[in-house]
C-alpha cells in the first residue's frame, strides 16, 4: 500500500514540475516582456503543488507498518523502477538540452515546442509501467495529440505558447490524478 501511495506522490511531481517547466515555456513564449511576473505564476503552482505532495507524503510514511510492502519481489521491481526512473529522466533531460541547441541553431525554432512535448510524453509513457502510474500514458498520448495538433493546424508564431500551456494543462490534470489516487489510498 505504502509503495503504491509513494509511487502515485512520484508521479504527480513530475507531473508538477514538467508542467511547471512546459509553462514557463508557453509563458515566456508569449513574448510579454511588459508582464514578466507571469512567468512567476508557473512557478507558483509548482511550489504549492510541491507543498501539497510533501504533506501527503508524511501522511504515507506516517501509515502503521502493516501497510509496508517488504516483499522481496515488490522490493526488486521497486529498485528496477527507480533505476528506470533514473535513466528515462536523464535521457529527457538531454534529449530536451540537445533539441533545444538543435532547433534555436537552425532556421525553424519554432520546432523546439513540440519536440519538447514529444520527449516528455514519449518520457511519461516509459515511464508509466515501471512506476505503476497509468496514468501517465494517457497524459503522453494527450501530449502527442496536442503537439501533433498544433502542427498541423496553427501558425508557427503561436506553436510554443500553445504547445507549452496546454502541455502544462495536461500535466497538471494528470497530477491532480495522481493525487485523488493517494487521497483515495489514505
Amino acid at each position: 500500500m505504502k509503495r503504491r501511495l509513494t509511487q502515485a506522490l512520484g508521479g504527480a511531481l513530475i507531473c508538477a514540475m514538467f508542467g511547471c517547466l512546459l509553462a514557463s515555456y508557453g509563458v515566456y513564449s508569449l513574448g510579454r516582456t511588459d508582464l514578466p511576473w507571469l512567468l512567476a505564476i508557473p512557478l507558483a503552482l509548482a511550489v504549492i503543488m510541491v507543498l501539497v505532495l510533501s504533506r501527503y507524503q508524511r501522511k504515507v510514511e506516517a501509515l502503521p507498518p502493516e501497510y509496508a510492502d517488504v516483499d522481496a519481489t515488490l522490493q526488486a521491481r521497486d529498485a528496477r523502477a527507480r533505476r528506470s526512473f533514473a535513466m528515462v529522466n536523464a535521457v529527457q533531460a538531454i534529449a530536451i538540452v540537445v533539441a533545444a541547441k538543435l532547433w534555436f541553431a537552425s532556421s525553424t525554432p519554432e520546432y523546439l515546442a513540440p519536440a519538447a512535448a514529444i520527449i516528455v510524453a514519449v518520457g511519461l509513457v516509459a515511464l508509466a509501467k515501471p512506476m505503476g502510474t497509468p496514468a501517465h500514458t494517457v497524459a503522453g498520448v494527450l501530449l502527442l495529440l496536442l503537439a501533433t495538433a498544433v502542427v498541423l493546424s496553427a501558425a508557427h508564431p503561436i506553436w510554443a505558447p500553445m504547445i507549452g500551456l496546454g502541455s502544462a494543462v495536461i500535466l497538471w490534470a494528470c497530477y491532480v490524478f495522481q493525487v485523488r489516487a493517494v487521497l483515495s489510498g489514505l
